[in-house]
């Protein structure tokens, strides 16, 4: 069968099949390796008087793009009824249960480490078919991106959970159990030697909850965080921080850590982070502008509305313009209002009597009367629904709120400052945003431009988050090397600032030395060959199979990946409305979803194998 790096057979070891496989070394021709690396997982089936040679470079038979693995690493061989795995010289050795060897036997439950590739045995349930499971990191960033675009379409959430097993505790020891839990749908990667993440379509916070603790109770040692969408956050980007920060925070005594709700919270320099005091960088022409034009506004009380898009900062700006003006001393109280269910909007905002709507089981201050004095960052404006809109209009020009269930008017001292990545003028033409509400909100408006505008500020940046991510890991991994760095600046980071931080978080997590490397970053960053589509590098999956890959010259390979970058920019431009852009294009819609569906094009990009 062939080596799909983002697929593997996850049909878990019966409790008789494993034990058959103790006492006989292989009961029939239905066995496969399950090599775990870094961009996921790979099924290789091994046949009876057959070897599977596993590298770094053909001519080996399972090529995986790691440095920890020599060219020819390890051979797996299944002679005289016994599966053996012979080390061919390799420099960082080949390991069975804990002990380098030169040659052992693999029996089932057995892990064989092969520089920071991991291989344990499986029998195939049911050889030929269907498989599910395991994708490659890259792979699930796309699917999570994909839920969050559904989701905000239909009113849904989903799940986001991180699974890890300790530090000395391989998922190949507890993949089974975890997978067992799972359905067909749900998607599942190797973030990092001892954590999975787990996306949970359509699941609710309690659904996603109740699986966690599941999971736990099925895996001894383990411990899970737990986000989700939209209560955690709006932002695949941010969902990941949250969810990694919750991950961090469980222990032994508390081994499922839930992401708080985003609805709104409240900030003070009291209860700031190190990290978060730190002023920001604002090294290139376009922030520095920016910044100087805070240091005006900061000193004033009129409303501010930030353009940008998705993890550019804005929040960060917004704290900024707090800091600098009389307010600094009151608290800076954020909400996000994509994040707030549309029946509980105008309590949030503006609080609730006891007994005004069923639930409501005490008095409830909002985020204005939270923030008097000081600040509401009103994120993810372009969310309010109409009723929200008309009544954040009234705050606005009274100054004053009524709690739902109440007639009594509030007085309230707050400056406002709106956040969106939303074209708020478009939606006002099609009567989804009033026009008088944005009128109030825009009287000054900061765009904050994408990272991949300036990029001078890649490597502040990402020091800075190295810092950060050896802090909250526990790791000292010191630098990030020259090469790693310069494909930091070259690629196009469509996530921004915030996707920035999570990679290099995961980076120094996944680390073996203590200076980043190119091997350490997303293959979409790392891969020289992958395609850049509007300045978005988008990567081919890992080899697994000893052909090359097709020469530049291959005129069949260049028209593919011509007529791929023409839909893909048909499809950006039709804002990924896929019937627009079919007529855009003149070719049925029916051809068009086949060569989205052949060329693998996403909202990133795309891959072709």
């Amino acid at each position: 069968m062939g080596n799909d790096p983002g697929l593997l057979d996850t049909t878990p070891l019966s409790e008789s099949s494993a034990e058959l496989l103790r006492r006989t070394p292989v009961p029939d021709p239905r066995v496969s390796l399950l090599v775990f690396h870094r961009d996921g997982a790979t099924l290789v089936s091994l046949e009876p008087g057959a070897s599977v040679v596993i590298g770094r470079e053909p001519p080996a038979d399972v090529v995986i793009a790691d440095r920890s693995l020599s060219r020819q690493h390890a051979r797996f061989s299944w002679t005289d009824a016994e599966v053996v795995v012979e080390d061919l010289g390799s420099t960082n050795g080949t390991w069975v249960r804990g002990e380098r060897t030169q040659r052992d036997v693999v029996r089932s439950g057995d892990v064989c480490t092969l520089g920071a590739v991991a291989v344990s045995l499986h029998e195939l349930a049911n050889a030929g078919a269907g498989l599910h499971g395991m994708v490659g990191h890259d792979r699930f960033r796309a699917a999570l991106e994909d839920e969050a675009r559904r989701a905000r379409h239909f009113g849904r959430g989903f799940g986001l959970l991180m699974v890890s097993g300790g530090r000395d505790a391989h998922p190949t020891r507890w993949w089974a159990s975890v997978r067992g839990l799972l359905r067909p749908v749900d998607k599942i990667a190797l973030y990092s030697p001892d954590c999975v993440e787990i996306l949970l379509p359509e699941a609710t916070s309690a659904q996603a909850l109740e699986l966690a603790t599941k999971v736990v109770d099925g895996a001894a040692s383990a411990s899970c965080g737990v986000a989700a969408f939209p209560d955690a956050s709006t932002s695949p980007e941010k969902l990941i921080e949250v969810c990694r920060t919750a991950l961090r925070q469980a222990d032994a005594e508390h081994p499922v850590q839930t992401a708080p709700p985003e609805s709104s919270r409240a900030w003070t320099p009291d209860t700031a982070s190190p990290a978060r005091a730190e002023l920001p960088i604002a090294s290139s022409p376009a922030m520095q502008a920016i910044f100087k034009m805070i240091d005006r506004l900061a000193r004033s009380v009129i409303p501010v509305l930030l353009h940008g898009e998705t993890g550019t900062g804005k929040e960060v700006v917004s704290r900024a313009i707090h800091l600098g003006g009389t307010r600094r001393e009151r608290p800076l109280v954020s909400v996000n209002c994509g994040a707030i269910p549309r029946e509980l909007v105008e309590s949030t905002l503006f609080g609730h009597e006891r007994g005004a709507f069923t639930g409501a089981s005490q008095q409830h201050r909002g985020v204005f009367e939270a923030a008097d004095g000081g600040t509401v960052l009103l994120d993810e404006i372009a969310e309010l629904p109409p009723a929200a809109q008309a009544a954040l209009l009234r705050v606005l020009e009274a100054k004053r709120v009524t709690r739902v269930g109440s007639t009594k008017e509030i007085e309230v001292d707050v400056r406002v400052i709106a956040a969106t990545h939303r074209d708020l003028d478009a939606m006002c033409e099609k009567a989804q945003f009033r026009r008088d509400l944005l009128y109030r909100l825009n009287v000054m408006t900061i765009t904050i431009p994408p990272l991949r505008a300036r990029t001078e500020e890649i490597p502040a940046l990402a020091r800075r988050f190295l810092g950060d991510a050896n802090l909250a890991n526990g790791r000292e991994v010191r630098a990030i090397g020259p090469e790693a760095m310069a494909l930091l600046e070259r690629y196009a980071w469509p996530g921004n600032v915030r996707e920035l931080r999570n990679v290099v978080e995961r980076a120094v997590v996944i680390a073996e030395a203590d200076v980043i490397t190119a091997q350490d970053l997303p293959e979409a960053i790392r891969v020289p060959s992958a395609m850049v589509v509007g300045r978005a590098a988008v990567a081919s999956p890992p080899p697994t199979r000893t052909e090359p890959p097709p020469a530049p010259g291959d005129m069949k390979s260049q028209m593919q990946r011509h007529e791929a970058t023409v839909i893909f920019d048909a499809l950006r431009k039709a804002a990924w409305n896929q019937s627009e852009a079919a007529r855009e294009l003149r070719i049925p819609l029916r051809t068009l979803v086949h060569k989205i569906k052949l060329y693998g094009i996403k909202k990133l990009g795309y891959e072709m194998g």
